[in-house]
Protein backbone atom coordinates (compact mmCIF):
# COMPACT_ATOMS: atom_id res chain seq x y z
CA UNK A 1 0.00 0.00 0.00
CA UNK A 2 1.18 3.57 -0.75
CA UNK A 3 1.79 5.83 2.04
CA UNK A 4 0.64 9.02 1.57
CA UNK A 5 3.00 11.86 1.78
CA UNK A 6 0.83 13.91 4.01
CA UNK A 7 0.42 11.61 6.77
CA UNK A 8 4.30 10.70 6.72
CA UNK A 9 4.94 14.40 7.06
CA UNK A 10 2.24 14.70 9.96
CA UNK A 11 3.60 11.51 11.62
CA UNK A 12 6.87 12.58 11.98
CA UNK A 13 5.60 15.88 13.97
CA UNK A 14 4.09 14.49 16.48
CA UNK A 15 6.68 11.87 16.97
CA UNK A 16 10.14 12.68 18.66
CA UNK A 17 11.34 12.77 15.26
CA UNK A 18 10.61 15.95 14.76
CA UNK A 19 12.32 17.82 17.98
CA UNK A 20 15.16 15.48 17.36
CA UNK A 21 15.70 16.73 13.87
CA UNK A 22 15.29 20.52 14.76
CA UNK A 23 17.84 19.87 17.41
CA UNK A 24 20.01 18.44 15.21
CA UNK A 25 19.73 21.33 12.47
CA UNK A 26 19.98 23.94 15.26
CA UNK A 27 23.48 22.27 16.10
CA UNK A 28 24.17 22.15 12.29
CA UNK A 29 23.58 25.73 11.81
CA UNK A 30 25.99 27.00 14.58
CA UNK A 31 28.89 24.22 13.28
CA UNK A 32 29.78 21.39 11.52
CA UNK A 33 28.13 18.01 13.11
CA UNK A 34 29.18 14.69 12.77
CA UNK A 35 27.14 11.38 12.76
CA UNK A 36 28.32 11.11 16.27
CA UNK A 37 26.97 13.94 17.09
CA UNK A 38 23.68 13.30 15.48
CA UNK A 39 23.48 10.07 17.51
CA UNK A 40 24.27 11.86 20.32
CA UNK A 41 22.01 14.94 20.03
CA UNK A 42 19.13 11.81 18.50
CA UNK A 43 19.91 9.81 22.00
CA UNK A 44 19.76 12.47 24.40
CA UNK A 45 16.50 14.17 22.77
CA UNK A 46 15.08 11.28 21.85
CA UNK A 47 14.84 7.00 22.34
CA UNK A 48 18.02 5.07 22.50
CA UNK A 49 16.74 3.66 19.08
CA UNK A 50 15.92 7.08 17.15
CA UNK A 51 19.53 7.12 15.98
CA UNK A 52 18.63 3.96 13.89
CA UNK A 53 16.34 5.65 11.82
CA UNK A 54 17.06 9.25 11.80
CA UNK A 55 20.83 9.78 11.55
CA UNK A 56 20.48 7.51 7.93
CA UNK A 57 17.80 9.45 6.67
CA UNK A 58 19.79 12.61 7.48
CA UNK A 59 23.11 11.54 5.76
CA UNK A 60 21.89 9.73 3.12
CA UNK A 61 19.77 12.78 1.96
CA UNK A 62 16.23 10.85 2.42
CA UNK A 63 15.78 13.97 3.85
CA UNK A 64 17.27 16.76 2.38
CA UNK A 65 17.89 19.24 5.47
CA UNK A 66 21.46 18.60 5.74
CA UNK A 67 24.88 18.99 3.04
CA UNK A 68 28.16 17.96 3.60
CA UNK A 69 30.51 20.42 4.70
CA UNK A 70 33.67 21.73 2.28
CA UNK A 71 36.21 22.16 5.22
CA UNK A 72 35.71 19.07 7.61
CA UNK A 73 35.38 15.37 6.50
CA UNK A 74 32.40 13.10 7.47
CA UNK A 75 30.23 16.49 8.98
CA UNK A 76 27.69 18.42 7.75
CA UNK A 77 25.57 21.84 7.65
CA UNK A 78 22.42 22.77 8.03
CA UNK A 79 20.65 23.24 4.30
CA UNK A 80 18.17 25.75 6.17
CA UNK A 81 19.02 29.58 5.85
CA UNK A 82 16.73 30.48 8.71
CA UNK A 83 16.17 28.46 11.82
CA UNK A 84 13.83 26.01 12.71
CA UNK A 85 10.44 27.67 12.14
CA UNK A 86 7.83 27.03 15.31
CA UNK A 87 5.22 24.07 14.54
CA UNK A 88 1.68 25.42 13.79
CA UNK A 89 -1.43 22.69 13.50
CA UNK A 90 -2.44 22.20 10.17
CA UNK A 91 -5.87 20.99 9.52
CA UNK A 92 -4.60 17.27 9.61
CA UNK A 93 -3.49 17.84 12.77
CA UNK A 94 -6.58 19.79 14.55
CA UNK A 95 -8.34 16.40 12.84
CA UNK A 96 -6.40 14.52 14.94
CA UNK A 97 -7.10 16.21 17.93
CA UNK A 98 -11.01 16.14 17.49
CA UNK A 99 -10.52 12.44 16.95
CA UNK A 100 -8.47 12.54 20.25
CA UNK A 101 -11.58 14.15 22.22
CA UNK A 102 -13.98 11.27 21.41
CA UNK A 103 -11.49 8.67 23.41
CA UNK A 104 -13.37 7.71 26.33
CA UNK A 105 -9.67 8.53 28.66
CA UNK A 106 -9.09 11.88 26.93
CA UNK A 107 -11.49 13.78 29.72
CA UNK A 108 -9.24 12.36 32.60
CA UNK A 109 -6.38 14.60 31.91
CA UNK A 110 -8.20 18.25 31.31
CA UNK A 111 -11.04 20.02 33.58
CA UNK A 112 -14.14 20.97 32.84
CA UNK A 113 -13.32 24.38 31.13
CA UNK A 114 -10.65 23.26 28.99
CA UNK A 115 -12.21 20.62 27.38
CA UNK A 116 -15.34 23.53 25.87
CA UNK A 117 -12.79 25.74 24.99
CA UNK A 118 -10.91 22.73 22.89
CA UNK A 119 -14.86 21.95 21.62
CA UNK A 120 -15.41 25.54 20.66
CA UNK A 121 -11.86 26.06 18.89
CA UNK A 122 -12.66 22.50 16.81
CA UNK A 123 -16.42 22.89 16.27
CA UNK A 124 -15.76 22.92 12.48
CA UNK A 125 -13.11 19.88 12.04
CA UNK A 126 -14.24 16.73 11.52
CA UNK A 127 -12.43 14.24 13.32
CA UNK A 128 -9.45 12.32 11.89
CA UNK A 129 -10.90 8.93 12.54
CA UNK A 130 -13.98 7.94 14.43
CA UNK A 131 -13.68 5.04 17.47
CA UNK A 132 -16.07 2.60 16.08
CA UNK A 133 -13.69 2.69 12.71
CA UNK A 134 -11.12 0.42 14.81
CA UNK A 135 -11.79 -3.55 15.74
CA UNK A 136 -9.84 -3.64 18.86
CA UNK A 137 -8.43 -7.60 19.26
CA UNK A 138 -6.86 -9.73 22.30
CA UNK A 139 -8.20 -6.91 24.63
CA UNK A 140 -9.85 -7.89 28.12
CA UNK A 141 -13.22 -6.53 28.77
CA UNK A 142 -13.47 -5.16 32.06
CA UNK A 143 -11.72 -1.73 31.36
CA UNK A 144 -11.70 0.72 33.60
CA UNK A 145 -14.78 2.91 34.09
CA UNK A 146 -13.33 6.08 32.39
CA UNK A 147 -16.77 7.92 32.35
CA UNK A 148 -17.89 7.77 35.79
CA UNK A 149 -17.91 10.87 37.68
CA UNK A 150 -15.61 9.93 40.48
CA UNK A 151 -13.06 7.82 38.66
CA UNK A 152 -11.87 11.19 36.85
CA UNK A 153 -12.25 13.19 40.00
CA UNK A 154 -9.63 10.73 41.40
CA UNK A 155 -7.59 10.65 38.29
CA UNK A 156 -7.46 14.64 38.49
CA UNK A 157 -6.46 14.46 41.95
CA UNK A 158 -4.17 12.70 41.50
CA UNK A 159 -2.42 13.82 38.64
CA UNK A 160 -2.74 17.27 41.06
CA UNK A 161 -1.09 15.60 44.05
CA UNK A 162 1.55 14.26 41.90
CA UNK A 163 2.78 17.79 40.19
CA UNK A 164 2.78 19.25 44.08
CA UNK A 165 4.24 16.66 45.60
CA UNK A 166 1.39 15.89 47.36
CA UNK A 167 0.80 13.18 49.65
CA UNK A 168 -2.95 11.65 49.75
CA UNK A 169 -5.08 9.70 52.15
CA UNK A 170 -6.12 6.77 50.24
CA UNK A 171 -9.19 4.43 50.71
CA UNK A 172 -9.44 1.65 48.62
CA UNK A 173 -10.36 -1.90 48.09
CA UNK A 174 -7.89 -4.74 47.88
CA UNK A 175 -8.19 -7.37 45.52
CA UNK A 176 -9.47 -9.68 48.09
CA UNK A 177 -11.88 -7.57 49.16
CA UNK A 178 -10.82 -5.72 51.78
CA UNK A 179 -10.56 -2.19 52.81
CA UNK A 180 -7.40 -1.05 53.41
CA UNK A 181 -6.59 2.76 54.13
CA UNK A 182 -3.16 4.77 53.98
CA UNK A 183 -1.08 7.46 53.13
CA UNK A 184 0.99 7.79 49.85
CA UNK A 185 2.78 9.85 47.99
CA UNK A 186 1.46 9.63 44.86
CA UNK A 187 4.78 8.94 41.96
CA UNK A 188 3.83 7.94 38.37
CA UNK A 189 0.54 6.62 36.80
CA UNK A 190 0.86 3.32 34.30
CA UNK A 191 -2.04 2.70 31.84
CA UNK A 192 -1.75 -1.45 30.71
CA UNK A 193 -3.13 -1.57 26.85
CA UNK A 194 -4.54 -4.79 27.10
CA UNK A 195 -6.40 -4.66 30.23
CA UNK A 196 -7.50 -0.86 30.18
CA UNK A 197 -6.31 0.03 33.46
CA UNK A 198 -4.37 2.73 35.35
CA UNK A 199 -2.06 1.71 37.60
CA UNK A 200 -0.53 4.33 40.31
CA UNK A 201 2.83 4.29 42.28
CA UNK A 202 2.95 5.22 44.80
CA UNK A 203 5.60 5.66 48.07
CA UNK A 204 4.83 4.91 51.08
CA UNK A 205 6.30 4.93 54.63
CA UNK A 206 6.47 1.77 57.25
CA UNK A 207 6.40 2.63 61.05
CA UNK A 208 10.09 1.98 61.16
CA UNK A 209 10.44 4.85 59.07
CA UNK A 210 11.37 2.85 55.50
CA UNK A 211 9.96 3.08 52.26
CA UNK A 212 8.37 1.03 50.02
CA UNK A 213 6.54 1.66 46.30
CA UNK A 214 3.14 0.17 46.05
CA UNK A 215 1.27 -0.15 42.92
CA UNK A 216 -2.58 0.49 43.39
CA UNK A 217 -5.13 -0.02 40.68
CA UNK A 218 -6.98 3.20 40.21
CA UNK A 219 -10.47 1.63 39.68
CA UNK A 220 -10.39 0.17 43.20
CA UNK A 221 -9.81 3.69 45.16
CA UNK A 222 -12.88 4.67 46.60
CA UNK A 223 -11.57 7.68 48.53
CA UNK A 224 -9.03 10.32 48.60
CA UNK A 225 -7.70 13.24 50.18
CA UNK A 226 -4.96 15.45 50.17
CA UNK A 227 -2.87 15.69 54.06
CA UNK A 228 -1.57 19.47 53.34
CA UNK A 229 1.94 18.69 54.16
CA UNK A 230 3.92 18.33 50.88
CA UNK A 231 6.62 15.97 50.25
CA UNK A 232 9.76 17.56 50.70
CA UNK A 233 12.68 15.37 48.29
CA UNK A 234 11.59 14.03 44.88
CA UNK A 235 11.54 10.72 44.62
CA UNK A 236 13.46 8.35 42.65
CA UNK A 237 10.97 5.90 41.49
CA UNK A 238 13.62 3.79 39.28
CA UNK A 239 15.37 3.35 42.19
CA UNK A 240 12.30 1.56 44.00
CA UNK A 241 11.42 -0.33 40.75
CA UNK A 242 14.82 -1.80 40.00
CA UNK A 243 14.36 -4.00 43.25
CA UNK A 244 11.84 -5.49 40.89
CA UNK A 245 13.73 -5.55 38.00
CA UNK A 246 14.65 -8.95 36.36
CA UNK A 247 18.04 -10.36 36.70
CA UNK A 248 18.45 -11.21 33.20
CA UNK A 249 17.04 -8.95 30.39
CA UNK A 250 15.04 -10.26 27.91
CA UNK A 251 17.24 -10.41 24.58
CA UNK A 252 14.80 -10.24 21.16
CA UNK A 253 16.52 -10.78 17.30
CA UNK A 254 14.11 -8.66 15.33
CA UNK A 255 13.87 -8.99 11.72
CA UNK A 256 12.75 -6.48 9.39
CA UNK A 257 10.22 -8.89 7.48
CA UNK A 258 6.30 -6.97 8.07
CA UNK A 259 7.97 -3.91 9.79
CA UNK A 260 9.48 -5.64 12.08
CA UNK A 261 11.44 -2.88 13.92
CA UNK A 262 8.77 -0.43 14.26
CA UNK A 263 6.02 -2.56 15.35
CA UNK A 264 8.36 -3.22 17.83
CA UNK A 265 9.34 -0.02 18.80
CA UNK A 266 5.50 0.90 19.62
CA UNK A 267 4.67 -2.61 21.85
CA UNK A 268 7.97 -2.66 24.23
CA UNK A 269 7.21 1.52 24.30
CA UNK A 270 6.58 1.01 27.70
CA UNK A 271 9.94 -0.76 28.48
CA UNK A 272 13.54 0.28 29.60
CA UNK A 273 15.23 -0.84 26.24
CA UNK A 274 18.53 -0.90 23.94
CA UNK A 275 18.67 -1.49 20.39
CA UNK A 276 21.55 -1.95 18.16
CA UNK A 277 21.61 -3.17 14.30
CA UNK A 278 23.71 -6.60 13.74
CA UNK A 279 25.55 -5.57 10.33
CA UNK A 280 26.28 -8.88 9.67
CA UNK A 281 22.79 -10.35 9.43
CA UNK A 282 21.11 -6.96 8.78
CA UNK A 283 18.32 -7.66 12.15
CA UNK A 284 18.31 -5.77 15.04
CA UNK A 285 18.86 -6.87 18.93
CA UNK A 286 16.94 -5.59 21.16
CA UNK A 287 17.68 -6.05 25.42
CA UNK A 288 14.27 -5.13 27.25
CA UNK A 289 14.67 -4.42 31.20
CA UNK A 290 11.00 -5.08 32.78
CA UNK A 291 9.73 -5.80 35.74
CA UNK A 292 8.94 -9.72 36.94
CA UNK A 293 5.66 -8.81 37.83
CA UNK A 294 4.80 -8.45 34.07
CA UNK A 295 6.90 -11.33 33.08
CA UNK A 296 3.68 -12.72 31.88
CA UNK A 297 2.46 -10.04 29.77
CA UNK A 298 5.50 -9.50 28.37
CA UNK A 299 5.23 -13.32 27.10
CA UNK A 300 2.42 -12.96 25.78
CA UNK A 301 3.48 -9.70 23.80
CA UNK A 302 6.86 -11.88 22.50
CA UNK A 303 4.56 -14.59 20.96
CA UNK A 304 2.16 -12.37 19.60
CA UNK A 305 4.64 -11.29 17.08
CA UNK A 306 5.55 -15.08 15.52
CA UNK A 307 8.52 -15.42 13.71
CA UNK A 308 9.60 -12.00 13.33
CA UNK A 309 11.32 -12.42 16.43
CA UNK A 310 13.35 -14.55 17.92
CA UNK A 311 14.16 -14.74 21.84
CA UNK A 312 18.06 -15.44 22.27
CA UNK A 313 17.64 -15.27 26.18
CA UNK A 314 17.90 -15.66 28.99
CA UNK A 315 17.42 -19.71 28.50
CA UNK A 316 14.30 -19.40 31.64
CA UNK A 317 12.36 -17.02 29.05
CA UNK A 318 12.94 -19.50 26.44
CA UNK A 319 11.73 -21.99 28.57
CA UNK A 320 8.54 -20.51 28.77
CA UNK A 321 8.09 -19.47 25.38
CA UNK A 322 8.84 -23.43 24.21
CA UNK A 323 6.29 -24.57 27.21
CA UNK A 324 3.26 -22.13 25.55
CA UNK A 325 4.01 -22.80 21.80
CA UNK A 326 3.84 -26.74 23.20
CA UNK A 327 0.73 -26.32 25.17
CA UNK A 328 -0.71 -24.56 21.79
CA UNK A 329 -0.11 -27.37 19.74
CA UNK A 330 -1.26 -29.66 22.04
CA UNK A 331 -4.33 -28.07 22.06
CA UNK A 332 -5.01 -27.68 18.83
CA UNK A 333 -4.03 -31.33 18.22
CA UNK A 334 -6.77 -32.52 20.32
CA UNK A 335 -9.68 -30.65 18.55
Amino acid sequence: MTRNKEFSLFSELYTCYYHVVACILEEAKLHPVTRQDMESLAKEFGYDESALSIVPCLTGHVWPLLKQDSKKADSYRSCLEHGVFPMTLTLLQKAWLKALMSDPRFCLFFTDTQLQELKTALENVEPLYRIGDFCLFDQYGDHDPFSSVMYREHMQAILSAMGRRQPLHVSYLSGKGNIISHTWLPCRLEYGQRDGKFRLYALARRKNGRQRMDLINVSRILSLKETGNPFPDSVDVEHFLDREMCGEPLVLEITTERNGLERAMLHFSCYQKQVERMTDTGTYRCTIYYDTRWETELLIQVLSFGPVVKVLGPKAFIRQVQDRVRRQADLKQHK
